[in-house]
């Protein structure tokens, strides 16, 4: 009676292990869809603006459409830097040196890929580690995967703003 009383109890905590595992699992794909959507709406818009426009800004006080889509790049890699537990010099990550629409859309593309794979590493796996955030301090891996995909809704919206105001519909708008 004990060893079947043994034999049930490992088989109960295999089965509750295996569904805990399922569960991250199921969350690491959210978070990986939440990732390639949001990135691949930037990069939408970011075609969708004209080359010649991406020096627009609607008041003087913002910057202009591609230096949104720069910080976004350049708050995404960090962001996504730190949750692996790496540290980033801002200069190193400085987008500065894109200018056009064409260096500005292959930084976006090269960002989507690298974010998925930073978030396949972590999501499910150690993302409840607490690591060192340049913008957050001590804070969870999770914490800061979040962050990245919701700056990246954050400026999206705004970017989304901008081709409205060029009367520019939006790729995810159109029927």
């Amino acid at each position: 009676m004990k060893r079947i009383s043994m034999t049930l109890t490992l088989l109960l905590v295999f089965a509750v292990n295996c569904f805990a595992q399922s569960q991250k699992q199921e969350a690491a794909l959210d978070w990986i869809d939440q990732w390639k959507n949001v990135t691949k709406l930037l990069i939408g818009v970011a075609e969708a603006m004209p080359a010649e426009k991406y020096s627009y800004k609607p008041a003087k006080e913002v910057d202009n459409f591609g230096d949104q889509l720069k910080h976004a790049c350049m708050a995404s890699r960090i962001l996504l830097a730190n949750a692996e537990g790496k540290h980033l010099q801002l200069k190193d990550v400085s987008l500065d040196k894109l200018k056009t629409k064409e260096e500005i859309v292959a930084e976006l593309r090269k960002i989507a890929d690298e974010g998925a794979a930073v978030i396949n590493r972590i999501a499910g796996k150690n993302d409840g580690e607490v690591v060192e955030s340049q913008f957050f301090g001590k804070t969870t891996r999770r914490f800061l995967l979040i962050q990245a995909i919701g700056h990246n809704f954050n400026h999206y919206g705004q970017m989304v703003f901008y081709l409205r105001l060029n009367g520019i519909t939006p790729p995810a708008s159109r029927g």
